[in-house]
C-alpha cells in the first residue's frame, strides 16, 4: 500500500493508478450536492478548498466511481449513463489557447464557437443517455493568468463555457477546482473588471471543500487500521481516551473520539488531535496528513522508538514536527515562533541542569509545550493529568518526581488560575510572595465601577427577535455605573442600555423607583452583593502593583501579565454568567417592574420586549441594505439613482424603472413606497398624496405631516425632523432616515417652502434631495397658514402679476406668486440694489425683498409696513387694499426703472454741458466724435486714448455705448455704480473733455513735429482771466531751456506748495 502513496495527485497522470482513497462524509456531501443541483438544471460547479484538502484526489475518485471502476461514491445522475471525461490541468496560460490546442482549433475566426462545437461533438458522440464531464483541476492558474493578460477576452470565454454547459437540454457537466474564492484572483483589476468577474462567478455553483479536523482524524484512523497492527490492550487505549475527555483539551465530540480511539493506535488520542491541528496550521491539511502516515523517517509513525514510547505520543509529535517543519517553525513568520523557542530553550535548560532521566524530563517539556499551543483555553492540564499521561502514553514511570524537579528548577510552573502547567523561563522574583506582600500595600476595593469599566469588556448585544420581525437592527450597550442612568438617551447605533449598577448604599427599591420613571430603552441590572467581584478586582490590582514594582524583570512581567489576563477573563466570565444565569444577588428592572432572567435566552428575549414597548411606532422595513446605521458605498450610489428617479420620473409608473430589472434603487422604491401604498403620481396639483392606514409606516407618516404642520407656526430646521425620527417612539436607523426625509419632503413639496441657508429653493431637484440627506442642518422649511385678509392680499399680488385669483391657498400658487419678486430682485443691476436716489417707499420695499427670510412675513407684514399700513388696518378697511396694491406697483416700478433713470441723467449731462440742447443718442454721439476728430491720437496719454476710442466706437446700443464711456472715465460700468460714482463720473468727464479740447487746439495748429515742441498752457483763476496759450519752441533750444530750468530749480525752497504757487504766478505774468 505504501507504494501507492504520493504527495499529490495528477488527474491525468494517475488515471489508471490504483491509489488508496478514503471517502469522507464531506466528500460524499459534495457528490450529493452536484447530483442534486444537476437534477435542478445546474451544470457548472466550482469546488473551492485550500491547499492539500484532497480536491484532485476527489476528482479522480469521482471519475473512478462514475466509470464503475471503484465504488467510492454512488452518484446517480441519469439511468444507464454512457460517460466520458475531458480532463484539463490548469497552467499559467490562456485558457483559450489551452482549449484550442486540446480540441485542435487552429483558426482564430469564431474560435470560441469552434471550441464549444468540438465539446458538443464529443458529447453527441456518446449517443442516448450520454453524459460528458469536463474536469478543470487547478482552474485558478487560468484565472490568475486571465487577471493579468487580456481579462475581457479570457473571462468572456469562461462565461461562454459555463453558459454552454449550463444548458439543461444537454448532460455536459463542468467541474473546476480552485484554492481560493473566485474574486480573490481579481484583486488587482479595476472596479469595472471586478464586477465582470463577479458576474462570471455567478454562472458557477460554488461548493466548499475543506475537510474539518474530525475528517482528518477519521482519514488517519481508516489508514492506520489498514496499515498498522494494533497490539495494545483496549483498557490502556481507553485510559488515554478518558484522559482526553476529562481534561477537555480539545473541543471534539466524545462519542466520535470513542469510535476512532482504538483505530488510531499507535497514536494516542491526545497526540492525534494535536498532530491534525498542527498539520492544518503548518502544513497542507490532508496532503500533510498522508505524508505523515506514509513517512519513513525516524520520527514517523512507522519507525518511532516503540521500546521507550508505549504510544506515538506528544513527545513523538514534537519530534516529527520539528524534523519536517523546522525551517518554518524557526522562522519569525511562524505564528507560534515564541512558543517553539520556549520549548527549545527549556530543553537546553534541562540538558544543563540534570544528569539523569534527561529524556523523561524532555518528554515533559515537549508535552507541556505542545498542549499550551494547541489545547483549548479551558483545558485542565494539572499534575494529575500530566503524571497520568506521561506514565500511560510516554512510558515515564517516575512522572510525579520528574514534574516536581522541573518545577523546583523553575523550568515549568503551574498556573492555578488557568489550571495548567506552562514552560517557565525563570526569574528571581517569588511571584506568590510578591502578590501576598502587594495585598498588604493596597487598600480594599471600594470603587467597583471605575475598576470594572477599566477591566470589563463586553460587546453590544443584538435584539434578535425584534430585529427579525421589524427589519430594524437593535443593539444594546452595557454601561457600568455607581448610580442608575437617568438622563442618557440612546444615540446613533446604540438603541438601548443595560445598566449594571454596583452600589452598596442602594436597595432594589431605589432601582425600581428610578426604573419606573425611565422612558428610554434602559434595563437596570442591580448587583446586591458584589463581594466576589471585589475579590477578583483586588487580585487584579495586586498583580498590577507587582508589575509596577518589577518593570525591569521581563520574565516576571510577562508571567504576571498572563496571570492578570487570566483574572480579567475570569472577571468577565463571572459577570457574564451572573447576568445570563440569573444569579441570586442580581435584580433586573424595566419600567418599574422586576424581570426574571434564568438564562441567556430570557435575556435576549427581554431585549426584544423592551424594543417593542419603547419603539412601538417603528415601521416594519425589511431592507437590510438601507435599514442600518451606516449604508455601504454601493447603496450611496443607489440612493443617488433613487433620488434622480424620484425627482425626474415621479409622474411615471414605478418611477420609470424597467419591469424586468431590479437594481437596488428600484428595490428601495418598492419596499419604501409601493408596498405602503404611497404613490408620487398626481393627476393635478390639488390631489393629496396619502398612505394606507394599515401600513406600518402610517404613524411615521402622521408624525412627518405633523412636522410640516408645526412649520406653520415657525420656521423648522430639517435637523429637527431628523431628531424626531432618531428618538423614541421611532428611533429609525440613519440609513432609513436619509431616504425617508428627502422622499417625504418631495412628496409634500407643495405644502411648504424650503430654504438653504436663507436662500429659497423653488423646486426640489435630485441634487437638493441628496444634500438634504447629507446636510439637514443647512435646510429649513416654512409652511403657510393663509386665509381671510391674508388671502385677499395674496390675491392682490396675483392680480398685480397677471395671475389667476385663488379661492384657497396652495403652496404651489404661493411659489408661483413669490418667485417673480425674488427673480425680479436678483435681476436688478447692482446700482438699483444700493442707490438711495429712490423714494422712501421704494427703499423700504427693496429692503423687505433683499432681507426676506420668511416669504409669509415678507408678503403680509414687511410689504404693508413699508407702505405705511398693517395687516390689522387692511383687515378693518379692505378699501385700502386697492390703494396698497397701486402703491406697491409704483414702488416696484421705481426700483425697476432706477437704472434707466441713471442712464437718462448721464445723457442729460452730456447734452446740457456740451451739446447745449437735448438731442437723441445718435446726434450727441456724432457731436462728440466730430469734436475730437482732428486730435493727433498717437500723442495721447493711455486714458485719453481709451476715452477717444470709446467715443469713436461703432456701438449702436445706447446703454452699451454709455457704459463703455463711463468705464473709460471711472473704471466702472453704470450697472455697478454707487451714488458717489455718479458725481465722480460728471467731474471726471468734464476734466477729460477739457484736456482733449486743449489738445485739439494744439492739433489744429500748423506744427512741424520734427523740429519743434508744442505745449498748451491754461491757467484758471477766480480773480483774473488768462487766455490759454500755445507755446512753440524749436527743438534746437532744448539744451538752453533745460539749463534755465535747472537754474530756476536751484532758487526753489523746501515747501512744495510755495514752489508751485511761485512758479504759477511767474507763469501768469509771462502769459499776460
Amino acid at each position: 500500500m505504501a507504494n501507492n502513496f504520493t504527495t499529490s495527485i495528477n488527474i491525468i497522470r494517475d488515471t489508471e493508478r490504483n491509489f488508496n482513497y478514503i471517502p469522507t462524509p464531506n466528500a460524499g456531501q459534495v457528490v450529493s450536492q452536484i447530483v442534486n443541483d444537476f437534477k435542478k438544471g445546474i451544470r457548472s460547479f466550482n469546488i473551492v478548498g485550500t491547499y492539500g484538502t484532497g480536491k484532485s484526489s476527489f476528482l479522480l475518485a469521482f471519475e473512478q466511481s462514475i466509470k464503475g471502476e471503484k465504488r467510492y461514491f454512488e452518484p446517480n445522475f441519469i439511468e444507464n449513463p454512457k460517460s466520458d471525461f475531458i480532463k484539463i490541468i490548469g497552467t499559467y496560460n490562456s485558457i483559450i489557447e489551452e482549449f484550442s490546442d486540446i480540441f485542435g482549433v487552429n483558426i482564430n475566426k469564431n474560435r470560441h464557437e469552434n471550441i464549444l462545437s468540438e465539446i458538443f461533438n464529443r458529447y453527441h458522440s456518446l449517443g442516448n443517455n450520454g453524459i460528458l464531464f469536463l474536469l478543470l483541476d487547478e482552474f485558478g492558474k487560468f484565472l490568475e493568468y486571465a487577471s493579468k493578460h487580456n481579462p475581457e477576452s479570457e473571462l468572456y470565454f469562461i462565461q461562454q463555457l459555463a453558459e454552454f454547459c449550463n444548458n439543461p437540454k444537454y448532460n455536459i457537466i463542468l467541474i473546476t477546482t480552485v484554492h481560493q474564492s473566485f474574486e480573490s484572483y481579481a484583486y488587482s483589476l479595476s472596479n469595472t473588471h471586478k464586477q465582470e468577474w463577479t458576474k462570471v462567478k455567478g454562472r458557477f455553483r460554488e461548493i466548499t471543500f475543506n475537510e474539518p479536523v474530525e475528517q482528518l482524524l477519521y482519514l488517519a484512523s481508516e489508514h492506520i487500521t489498514e496499515n498498522f497492527e494494533n497490539k495494545e490492550s483496549k483498557s490502556v487505549i481507553e485510559k488515554c481516551l478518558n484522559l482526553s475527555v476529562e481534561t477537555k483539551a480539545f473541543n471534539f465530540n466524545n462519542d466520535f473520539l470513542g469510535g476512532i480511539a482504538s483505530k488510531l493506535y499507535p497514536l494516542d488520542i491526545i497526540a492525534a488531535n494535536t498532530l491534525t491541528l498542527a498539520l492544518q496550521r503548518y502544513g497542507q491539511n490532508e496532503r500533510s496528513l498522508f505524508t505523515f502516515l506514509e513517512s519513513t523517517d525516524h520520527t514517523g509513525l512507522a519507525k518511532f522508538n516503540k521500546r521507550e514510547n508505549p504510544f506515538y505520543n506528544l513527545s513523538c509529535v514534537y519530534d516529527y514536527l520539528n524534523f519536517n517543519f523546522y525551517s518554518f517553525l524557526t522562522s519569525r513568520y511562524s505564528p507560534d515562533f515564541s512558543a517553539w523557542s520556549s520549548i527549545r530553550s527549556a530543553i537546553e535548560n534541562i540538558e544543563r541542569t540534570f544528569d539523569v532521566f534527561i529524556n523523561d524530563y524532555i518528554k515533559v517539556v515537549k508535552t507541556i509545550g505542545l498542549l499550551n499551543i494547541f489545547s483549548a483555553n479551558g483545558a485542565v492540564l494539572d499534575e494529575d493529568f500530566l503524571s497520568s499521561y506521561l506514565e500511560i502514553a510516554c512510558g515515564v514511570s517516575n512522572s510525579e518526581t520528574i514534574i516536581k524537579n522541573l518545577d523546583s528548577k523553575n523550568i515549568i510552573r503551574f498556573r492555578s488560575h488557568s489550571k495548567r502547567y506552562i514552560l517557565f523561563e525563570g526569574t528571581d522574583l517569588d511571584i506568590q510572595t510578591a502578590l501576598i506582600e502587594a495585598g498588604n500595600k493596597i487598600s480594599e476595593v471600594s470603587d467597583v465601577t471605575t475598576l470594572l469599566n477599566k477591566y470589563f469588556n463586553f460587546s453590544p448585544v443584538f435584539a434578535k427577535l425584534y430585529s427579525y420581525e421589524t427589519g430594524t437592527p437593535r443593539f444594546f450597550q452595557f454601561r457600568i455605573s455607581e448610580y442608575p442612568m437617568k438622563q442618557e438617551i440612546p444615540e446613533g447605533e446604540v438603541d438601548g442600555y443595560i445598566n449594571l449598577i454596583f452600589n452598596t448604599k442602594f436597595t432594589s427599591k431605589n432601582i425600581e423607583e428610578v426604573s419606573n420613571l425611565q422612558k428610554e430603552a434602559i434595563i437596570y441590572c442591580f448587583f446586591e452583593n458584589s463581594t466576589e467581584i471585589k475579590d477578583l478586582l483586588f487580585e487584579i490590582e495586586k498583580i498590577q502593583k507587582v508589575i509596577d514594582e518589577n518593570k525591569e524583570d521581563k520574565v516576571a512581567k510577562r508571567e504576571l501579565e498572563n496571570i492578570s489576563d487570566s483574572q480579567k477573563r475570569l472577571l468577565n466570565h463571572y459577570i457574564t454568567d451572573s447576568i445570563y444565569t440569573g444569579g441570586k444577588d442580581i435584580k433586573w428592572f424595566f419600567r418599574g417592574e422586576e424581570k426574571t432572567i434564568s438564562n441567556k435566552k430570557d435575556f435576549i428575549k427581554l431585549l426584544s420586549q423592551v424594543c417593542s414597548i419603547v419603539y412601538d411606532e417603528t415601521p416594519i422595513f425589511k431592507n437590510e441594505l438601507v435599514n442600518r446605521h451606516k449604508i455601504s458605498p454601493s447603496i450611496h450610489t443607489a440612493k443617488r439613482s433613487y433620488f434622480k428617479a424620484l425627482a425626474n420620473n415621479w409622474d411615471k409608473e414605478n418611477l420609470g424603472f424597467e419591469d424586468a430589472k431590479f437594481p437596488p434603487e428600484k428595490t428601495i422604491y418598492l419596499s419604501l413606497l409601493k408596498e405602503n401604498g404611497i404613490s408620487p403620481i398626481r393627476e393635478n396639483s390639488i390631489d393629496v398624496i396619502s398612505i394606507n392606514e394599515d401600513s406600518s409606516f402610517y404613524k411615521l407618516w402622521k408624525a412627518s405631516e405633523n412636522f410640516i404642520e408645526e412649520a406653520k407656526e415657525e420656521t423648522k430646521n430639517i435637523s429637527d425632523f431628523v431628531e424626531i425620527l432618531s428618538q423614541r417612539p421611532f428611533k429609525l436607523k440613519q440609513g432609513l432616515i436619509d431616504f425617508w426625509i428627502p422622499t417625504f419632503l418631495f412628496l409634500k413639496r407643495d405644502d411648504f417652502a424650503i430654504f438653504n441657508e436663507d436662500s429659497y429653493i423653488p423646486y426640489l431637484s435630485e441634487e437638493n434631495l441628496e444634500l438634504i440627506a447629507k446636510y439637514p442642518q443647512e435646510y429649513t422649511i416654512k409652511a403657510f397658514d393663509i386665509e381671510g385678509v391674508k388671502l385677499d392680499i395674496f390675491n392682490s399680488y396675483r392680480t398685480f402679476l397677471n395671475q389667476s385669483v385663488e379661492e384657497k391657498f396652495k403652496n404651489e400658487s404661493f411659489i408661483e406668486t413669490i418667485k417673480p419678486f425674488i427673480v425680479f430682485y436678483k435681476q436688478l443691476p447692482e446700482y438699483s440694489k444700493q442707490t438711495k436716489r429712490l423714494s422712501s417707499t421704494a427703499l423700504k420695499i427693496r429692503r423687505a425683498i433683499a432681507t426676506s427670510k420668511d416669504p409669509e412675513e415678507t408678503f403680509f407684514e414687511d410689504f404693508p409696513n413699508a407702505l405705511g399700513l398693517s395687516l390689522s388696518t387692511l383687515q378693518k378697511d379692505k378699501s385700502k387694499l386697492q390703494i396698497y396694491t397701486i402703491n406697491l406697483q409704483n414702488a416696484v416700478r421705481e426700483l425697476r426703472t432706477s437704472y434707466d433713470e441713471l442712464v437718462k441723467r448721464f445723457e442729460e449731462f452730456i447734452c446740457g454741458e456740451f451739446v447745449g440742447k437735448t438731442v437723441d443718442f445718435e446726434e450727441y454721439k456724432e457731436y462728440l466724435q466730430k469734436r475730437f476728430k482732428k486730435l493727433k491720437k498717437h500723442l495721447l496719454l493711455a486714458n485719453q486714448k481709451t476715452f477717444v476710442q470709446r467715443i469713436d466706437s461703432s456701438l449702436d446700443d445706447k446703454k452699451a455705448w454709455l457704459n463703455s464711456i463711463a468705464q473709460a472715465v471711472t473704471g466702472k460700468t453704470l450697472e455697478v455704480f454707487t451714488d458717489e460714482d455718479e458725481i465722480l463720473l460728471y467731474e471726471k468727464f468734464k476734466a477729460i473733455i477739457l484736456e482733449l479740447d486743449s489738445l485739439t487746439n494744439i492739433s489744429k495748429a500748423d506744427i512741424d513735429e520734427l523740429n519743434e515742441d508744442v505745449i498748451g498752457v491754461k491757467i484758471d483763476s477766480f480773480f483774473s482771466k488768462i487766455d490759454p496759450k500755445v507755446v512753440r519752441v524749436p527743438k534746437s533750444k532744448s539744451k538752453e531751456i533745460e539749463d534755465l530750468k535747472n537754474i530756476l530749480k536751484t532758487q526753489l525752497g523746501n515747501d512744495k506748495t510755495s514752489n508751485i504757487a511761485a512758479v504759477l504766478n511767474l507763469l501768469k505774468e509771462l502769459m499776460q
